[in-house]
């Protein structure tokens, strides 16, 4: 069976953050042939706007390849919440007009936090175990009364087998802006960068020019949300004497009911909650605030997951929703749990994946996947560029060798190799690549070619059998969803403030040509960035690399065997 996964608004535009009743974010399509994963992309990469969340034409196109949609057997779409959505849902619509799209296929309309789980069960490699998902809201729950949608999910679980072909799935339902961690760590984020931005403005007489045009520069280009900002900046607060715990999260345990649909029960009174005034009552800096929205944030999931032990969480777990980007949080419930299984694309952009996975499973097909689930996307081997100052290489070790000792000399190289990645990070693909010996770098790199706020820490990439020598507790991480401690003064330029680094490791069988270039290094380690400039989404083909070095001030572009410079 031809089976794809789409996700994005059917017919209204959805790209405006500030309007939560038409929002949606990280469109995109997969497709599974006969249990056997085919592609994935998320829209932005192909429209060029980031968090793109209207209907992937796009993505759809690129997924099916030479197929015809005429040819699809199934279509399956996670719902969501807002009420344009909903009220289509209601009355049919959606229906209608994802059969328009796909006239011979079937449709099924699924539970977004049923897809969210489906993302992490089905890449992960337990043939059983528990799954969680914890996001800001996923499918909304229609109220014919009021005509609105008036709550949502925001907590599920349910456990699976894979070999017995069981798949429980238990929705947790809550009120409307409480009791969710994705809720409360956006909101709050938004309010802080905001207050940070205008602070550091108000010091520009004070400021060097280059940090007031990146500052600016990141303000006018990047409208999205600002968790993952935010979270840089915790590391350079503390936590005030008597500032506890927001109700808003705190209270998610004793009202939270697994596997009981509450609003079966009657419409419970909602609750809008009020994170302006919490963010109004917090004192200290704007960095201590940042450190309270971590620091609660990862103690009341901390003491969430400790509950869910009691009755419901197995061993090995999957675990999947935005939340789960947070590295920090991360990294504080691994060591409770004996496996955790976090895939690449656990927030949003890896929906469409998981409602695709979901209707493999449904049909009680054999689901395989590459090796590699990071890079789902297409390869552009054939390409062969057109440029004046360019040189191939038929060995690719030799290039490897040449690019060691230009990042040793302290170039920048910007890196394209193999099947793009899924997700919203890049893993090695689609990367700029930078020495970490110099603290310095980190600053270069924002000044030239990044323009991202400096308070921000880069991530890095290194060979995975050498992990254990540069940082602790030294345990494998392909996916970059983890923050491990330096123990070494030779990497300044990815370690933090609070010395941790959200290090990823590097195998030959996962990635052999990014296994090939760190290997000429020593210590074999790069700083590693996405492949863009803030507020855009990263490349996805050998034009958009080609374009993009071009406006950037980076002195190499690698494309398969392919060396350019400007």
């Amino acid at each position: 069976m031809k089976i794809i996964g789409i996700y994005g608004a059917l017919d209204w535009d959805a790209n405006l953050f500030d309007k939560a009743d038409t929002y949606i974010h990280d469109a995109g399509a997969t497709l599974f042939i006969n249990g056997i994963h085919i592609r994935s992309i998320n829209e932005e990469r192909l429209t060029r706007i980031k968090d793109e969340g209207n209907f992937p034409y796009k993505s759809i196109e690129y997924v099916l390849g030479g197929y015809a949609k005429e040819e699809i057997d199934v279509v399956c779409y996670p719902t969501s919440y807002n009420d344009v959505f909903q009220k289509q849902l209601v009355d049919g619509t959606a229906s209608r007009m994802i059969k328009e799209q796909f006239p011979n296929a079937e449709i099924w309309l699924l539970s977004h936090h049923l897809c969210h789980a489906a993302s992490t069960v089905f890449t992960s490699p337990f043939n059983s175990g528990s799954f969680l998902t914890l996001d800001g809201l996923g499918s909304g729950i229609w109220d014919f009364a009021s005509g609105h949608t008036r709550g949502g999910e925001n907590n599920s679980i349910g456990y699976f087998d894979k070999s017995k072909h069981i798949f429980r799935f238990f929705r947790g339902t809550g009120d409307l802006g409480m009791n969710s961690f994705g809720e409360y760590y956006c909101n709050m984020s938004q309010m802080i960068y905001d207050d940070k931005h205008k602070e550091l403005m108000q010091q520009e007489s004070k400021l060097k020019p280059n940090v007031v045009e990146n500052l600016q520069f990141a303000q006018n280009f990047d409208v999205t949300p600002k968790e993952g900002k935010i979270m840089g900046l915790s590391a350079y607060g503390k936590l005030l004497e008597g500032q506890g715990p927001p109700t808003c999260i705190s209270t998610l345990f004793p009202t939270s009911h697994f596997g009981i649909d509450r609003w079966e029960f009657g419409m419970p009174e909602v609750h809008f909650y009020d994170y302006e005034m919490l963010y109004n009552n917090l004192k200290g800096t704007v960095e201590d605030k940042a450190y309270y929205v971590q620091y609660w944030f990862e103690k009341s999931l901390e003491y969430l997951i400790h509950e869910l032990k009691k009755d419901y969480l197995e061993e090995d777990n999957c675990f999947a929703g935005g939340t789960f980007l947070n590295v920090c949080a991360n990294t504080i419930l691994r060591p409770l749990f004996r496996n955790i299984h976090i895939p690449p694309f656990t927030n949003d952009s890896g929906i469409h994946f998981g409602a695709a996975a979901w209707g493999a499973y449904r049909s009680k097909e054999t689901i395989e996947l590459p090796h590699n689930i990071a890079l789902l996307g297409k390869s552009y081997d054939d390409f062969v560029p057109e440029e004046k100052n360019c040189k191939h290489y038929d060995n690719f070790d030799d290039l490897c060798e040449f690019l060691a000792k230009e990042l040793d000399d302290n170039k920048i190289v910007g890196w394209f190799q193999g099947r793009s990645e899924y997700g919203p990070r890049s893993l090695g693909s689609r990367s700029l690549l930078m020495s970490p010996k110099r603290s310095e770098n980190k600053d270069i790199l924002n000044d030239r070619v990044k323009k991202r706020e400096t308070w921000r820490p880069f991530a890095g990439i290194m060979l995975e059998e050498k992990v254990g020598e540069y940082f602790d507790p030294g345990f494998v991480s392909p996916y970059m969803l983890y923050s491990q401690t330096s123990i070494t003064k030779k990497l300044p330029a990815i370690t933090h403030k609070d010395m941790s680094c959200r290090i990823q490791t590097v195998n030959e069988q996962q990635n052999a040509r990014m296994y090939q270039l760190l290997s000429k290094l020593q210590p074999p380690v790069l700083l590693n960035t996405s492949f863009n400039q803030s507020g855009e989404p990263i490349i996805e083909t050998p034009e958009d690399a080609i374009s993009s070095f071009k406006k950037m001030d980076i002195d190499y572009l690698v494309i398969g065997n392919y060396l350019l410079w400007n």
